[in-house]
């Protein structure tokens, strides 16, 4: 495993020297960050600029940054006049992070724009922005020096970010266990590390200016990160707001909630651009008249395929009480992984879903029978709620509740995407799923594909397009004879005419996703 590290003062508590089986590679933070995104390096100690602009490429390893709260002298504006006064900065190439912080303060802060202009290297000029050890040693050359961390601190009121410890996504999805130890001894280094500082051979200062530091990544930081973000989109320096990945699959999205990664899926289970909460919302509670059903009829039968980590539910549920505090609930979810109540225990729940997010928590195990089939089962029941979330193979459940007569007011669909979870996508399945529909049912599903929607029309639906949320495309909903919005000519035309415009097919609703997938790609070539 290559390993990008950086020399610094502040990088000494993670002690790269205990790692004996790792090829480690020294450079300065700019280009360590060119290695990492160039894939020269597999892990490293990178610029959390670096991680804003390519984070599709990236997992962070949890836990453990180079942050602080409080002045640490090592990333500087170092001035002869006031920093009102300054006009032209001369700015280090070492680290992006700093400069973007830099025009942060000045462009944001201060409403100032300064001229920026780089040097190679140290030479005395009226300003200029030091960073790491040159920092430390010729801020004495100045009479005014900033603290870019405490000026950030002083206007936000949170810690300030500078490096993170990334893996390249595709090396960390070869080689998990070994990252994750990896990350498991970074951490226990520091630790190790503050705990015998004072007795450590090193100048008093030099303790002082680690103590000043702090190396995890908290909600703060977390926080701080994405505010930082914000400013730099502002700025136009990156071009979307980037989500927060982690290496146990945590992903901070877009709207600040949370969602996970499945590895297996190689997706996580929200869109990250427009975040779990809002996908929820927009995607499938508002398109499927949660709000309205729940007024006028007073009872709900939902269908929800994917139960995930749960928010589907959780918004529907809140949603439909808002609308009819005394509404009555029945809402079967199909699940295909057990384990999904452990991911969802170690989830952080956003405040405005607490009390849904309870009802959730509060599953207990048991069994459901359909069509003599025994499942797993996991149920909720009080007076205006009843939730049975099914662990099976979703094919499976979803026909043998069509043989028991289940029949619901709205379908949530929200598999993994077609590409990975293909099986869940044919125009077989939906057939099953129109059996499961009353005659003025919603289908809402985020999916967008013209073999989705091919598939759900020749299965009987007319269908319609719904305003996209966190992304260009609209997302999809279908009915029988339900109201929904029109579906433009120009999306009929693409329907008709297009060549990839066939559903997926699983005649038996037995076929693995790659046969399926193979056949469409047969029928598709065949055709064009």
């Amino acid at each position: 495993m290559k390993v990008g590290w950086i020399d610094y003062l502040n990088t000494l508590p993670f002690g790269i020297e205990n790692f004996k089986d790792l090829e480690i590679v020294k450079d300065y933070p700019a280009n360590l960050n060119k290695l990492l995104k160039d894939k020269k390096i597999d892990v490293g100690i990178v610029s959390v600029a670096e991680y804003l602009e390519s984070f599709y490429q990236y997992l962070i390893i949890p836990d453990l940054s180079i942050s602080s709260y409080k002045e640490v002298g090592s990333v500087i504006i170092a001035s002869d006049i006031p920093i009102e006064q300054v006009e032209t900065i001369y700015v280090t190439k070492e680290s992006k992070t700093s400069f973007y912080l830099t025009r942060v303060i000045f462009e944001i802060f201060l409403n100032k724009k300064p001229e920026y202009k780089t040097f190679d290297s140290y030479k005395k000029r009226q300003t200029v922005l030091l960073i790491g050890d040159k920092a430390l040693e010729f801020k004495k050359d100045y009479s005014y020096v900033y603290d870019l961390s405490s000026l950030w601190f002083s206007k936000t009121k949170l810690p300030f970010t500078f490096a993170l410890w990334c893996v390249n996504k595709d090396f960390f999805l070869k080689n998990q266990n070994r990252v994750n130890e990896f990350g498991k001894s970074l951490k226990k280094n520091v630790e190790s590390f503050f705990s015998k500082i004072d007795n450590l051979d090193l100048e008093n200062w030099k303790k002082d200016y680690l103590k000043n530091l702090k190396y995890d990544f908290d909600k703060e930081s977390i926080e701080s990160v994405r505010l930082f973000s914000r400013y730099l989109l502002q700025l136009n320096i990156i071009k979307t707001l980037p989500d927060i990945r982690f290496t146990d699959g945590k992903v901070i999205t877009a709207d600040g909630t949370q969602t996970f990664f499945n590895f297996d899926y190689n997706e996580a289970y929200h869109s990250t651009k427009a975040g779990s909460y809002t996908e929820s919302l927009y995607k499938f509670v508002i398109p499927c008249k949660i709000d309205s059903i729940s007024k006028e009829k007073g009872k709900l039968d939902i269908l929800d395929v994917g139960f995930g980590l749960g928010y589907n539910v959780a918004v529907a549920i809140k949603v439909a009480k808002e609308s009819n505090p005394n509404v009555k609930l029945n809402i079967i979810s199909v699940e295909k992984d057990q384990n999904f109540i452990d991911r969802i225990n170690s989830m952080d729940i956003p405040e405005n879903l607490k009390k849904e997010f309870e009802i959730i928590k509060s599953l207990t195990k048991s069994f459901i029978t359909l069509n003599s089939k025994e499942y797993l089962a996991y149920k909720y029941v009080d007076e205006n709620v009843n939730l049975v979330v099914i662990v099976g193979e979703g094919r499976e459940v979803l026909q043998n509740l069509a043989k028991e007569n289940y029949k619901f007011d709205a379908v949530f669909y929200d598999p993994f995407s077609p590409k990975v979870n293909t099986e869940m996508w044919t125009f077989d399945i939906f057939n099953v799923v129109k059996s499961l529909m009353r005659e003025k049912a919603i289908l809402a599903t985020y999916s967008a594909a013209l073999p989705v929607r091919k598939g759900l029309m020749e299965a009987g639906f007319k269908i319609g397009l719904v305003e996209p949320v966190g992304r260009r495309s609209y997302s999809t909903v279908a009915t029988l004879e339900g109201d929904i919005p029109p579906i433009p000519e120009k999306e009929l035309e693409r329907l008709k005419n297009s060549p990839l415009s066939k559903p997926y097919r699983d005649e038996c609703l037995c076929k693995s996703k790659e046969e399926i997938w193979e056949e469409y790609q047969r029928s598709v070539n065949f055709s064009s």
